[in-house]
């Protein structure tokens, strides 16, 4: 009966005991899951604490960068329970890329120094702890051990996520452009060259891609991606729909996000209302004026559309008619001015009122004229 309560205590302080111990501290090093799917988060947890306290010590941790996956300090912590007596705890964040069981390896270096070597530091006008003479000791941890699975079929994107599609309108005149905005909305891996409209045939096409917010969690990145593209063509053209295909890590299932098809009727503009119908010089001239005039135009007017929308705001309060803000009086929508601001108002600090229109539009919450109101006094010069 005693051996057996003897190996029970055995065994209870074996599993108490911290994964490794050294002269100076004893540390441990965990990993949330032994499996995981491709870009899918995955949480590492190290922390440190001093066994030798006749110093000041300070710990740091680093990753080795792999091919194999990417990796993120989420947060460090450093604490001092008491004098000499220092505890660090870091968080990492780990999306692994490759389908395989990958190795993970960290540098691990304990710093001391002592109390006259601090003094001294201090004496001597300095702030910070570069200036102080250290002991550096670094120590070899064993590797992480990850199995990263495939996932049984492509997908876009890995995680939790919702897609909104907006445009300003359906219908143009020829050299007009149709502003057309996606708004990706949730958590997870980030996906830096994700794309949603191709290159289309006959059409003139611009993009800007806003990442408004990008926060680490333990469930990967908070993500909040505007895809803005900018549309012209001189005949009638078709927007497909967008079709994206993800991994919920959270549900653990297989979804789709959609938007909508868009057909765009383009309306031709008579070459009577373009051009001017004095020909100068003579029409034997050998350059042909006409059509020169006709390519020009075609320049200026498309430039003129596409310039105007991305414009500085400093360029556009030189105008009076701006001063006024016609043209967020005249936005008849949440969804119609929230494109107007990201194409022409963007760098005036305008994320606020963007989120108000976004809860108005989808949620009910608050009033159109008000969120207005508040906007123009925003941006109006003083």
């Amino acid at each position: 009966m005693k051996k057996n309560l003897g190996k029970v205590l055995l065994y209870t302080l074996l599993v108490l005991l911290p994964l490794h111990a050294d002269d100076l501290a004893k540390y441990s090093m965990r990993i949330n899951k032994k499996e995981a799917f491709i870009k899918e988060a995955v949480t590492i947890t190290f922390t440190a604490e001093q066994l030798e306290h006749n110093t000041h010590m300070f710990f740091f941790l680093k990753p080795k960068q792999s091919s194999d996956y990417k990796i993120y300090l989420l947060e460090k912590e450093n604490k001092e329970l008491s004098y000499h007596n220092a505890i660090a705890k870091f968080t990492y964040i780990l999306f692994p890329t490759k389908a395989k069981k990958i190795t993970i390896n960290f540098d691990f270096t304990i710093k001391t120094a002592s109390d006259q070597a601090v003094k001294q530091a201090y004496v001597a006008d300095h702030d910070d702890s570069i200036a102080i003479s250290m002991n550096k000791k670094n120590i070899t941890l064993k590797p992480l051990v990850l199995q990263v699975k495939k996932l049984k079929k492509h997908v876009d994107l890995v995680g939790d996520f919702k897609l909104i599609a907006n445009i300003d309108k359906q219908s143009i005149n020829q050299y007009e452009s149709v502003n057309l905005l996606y708004t990706l909305q949730g958590n997870g891996y980030n996906e830096e060259n994700l794309t949603l409209i191709q290159k289309l045939p006959d059409v003139t096409q611009f993009f800007e891609l806003d990442n408004d917010t990008l926060k680490l969690t333990k469930e990967g990145f908070i993500i909040k991606k505007r895809f803005i593209y900018s549309l012209s063509a001189t005949k009638d053209f078709t927007i497909p729909p967008v079709t994206l295909q993800l991994y919920s890590p959270l549900t653990k299932e297989y979804y789709t996000l959609n938007a909508p098809e868009y057909n765009i009727k383009v309306k031709k503009i008579a070459k009577s209302v373009l051009l001017d119908k004095e020909e100068y010089p003579h029409p034997h001239s050998v350059i042909n004026i006409e059509k020169s005039k006709e390519f020009l135009i075609f320049i200026l007017v498309f430039l003129a559309g596409f310039v105007t929308a991305k414009l500085s705001d400093n360029a556009l309060f030189t105008q009076k008619k701006k001063k006024i803000f016609d043209d967020i009086q005249q936005s008849n929508s949440p969804k119609e001015l929230v494109i107007l601001l990201l194409n022409r108002y963007k760098n005036r600090d305008i994320d606020k009122y963007i989120e108000a229109l976004e809860k108005l539009e989808y949620r009910g919450e608050g009033n159109f004229k008000d969120i207005k109101q508040a906007l123009i006094k925003h941006l109006s010069p003083e």
